[in-house]
């Protein structure tokens, strides 16, 4: 079981002969607003829902799989720390929005352009077997960019942002985690077989 942890977060694994495979279903549609160019001004939003049926997830692993000890019998309902599960089949379902969007801020010949971008993302998964959270969902999260071209420069300040993470798998015991945002700095040069980048993640650390 320790051995079994390929999602990286401390707690143990068995495996179970019985899962079946995922069947997922999804609806989505887009709606798309944009001048006659589609180059001065853009957005896009797209709503989904998805529903997985045998979806691969976890449950705290019984007595009658990894046996009576007092670690197992302890995990069964706790509340914190690493605890032992079993894969299992269970009904799921996914919903949120996807939203992008640009604008032309100014354009010039002399100073080049400057074009706005954003984008917007939000999921939310829920267990419908148990009425918990789905594991290692992304909180709502979303990227502000400006970017300056000119001639063969292309350069962009970005401000990555990303909420607090609240809703949390409590079959795993997932932690919460506040929001944060993140600024970045890139520039490219293109040439006619090659393009050179150059960048700096995280500015403000």
């Amino acid at each position: 079981m320790e051995m079994i942890n390929f999602a990286g977060d401390g707690n143990y694994y068995i495996g179970n002969l019985a899962l079946k495979p995922e069947v997922a279903n999804t609806f989505s549609a887009t709606a798309n607003w944009h001048d006659a160019t589609k180059e001065q001004t853009g957005i896009a939003i797209t709503p989904y829902i998805t529903y997985v049926q045998d979806y691969i997830n976890v449950r705290r692993c019984p007595t009658t799989v990894c046996g009576s000890s007092a670690d197992v019998s302890a995990t069964s309902t706790a509340t914190s720390g690493f605890v032992y599960l079993q894969f299992a089949n269970q009904s799921a379902r996914l919903y949120g929005v996807d939203v992008s969007g640009h604008t032309v801020l100014a354009k010039s010949s002399t100073y080049g352009s400057f074009t706005a971008n954003a984008i917007l993302n939000f999921v939310r998964g829920e267990n419908r077997t148990t009425s918990d959270n789905l594991y290692n969902i992304m909180p709502v999260n979303g990227k502000l960019a400006v970017v300056h071209n000119l001639r063969k420069f292309t350069n962009t300040v970005e401000e990555q942002l990303v909420g607090a993470k609240t809703d949390i798998s409590q079959v795993r015991d997932e932690l919460r985690t506040g929001g944060y945002g993140l600024l970045n700095l890139r520039s490219s040069y293109d040439l006619k077989k090659a393009r050179f980048d150059v960048g700096l993640e995280n500015v403000l650390n």
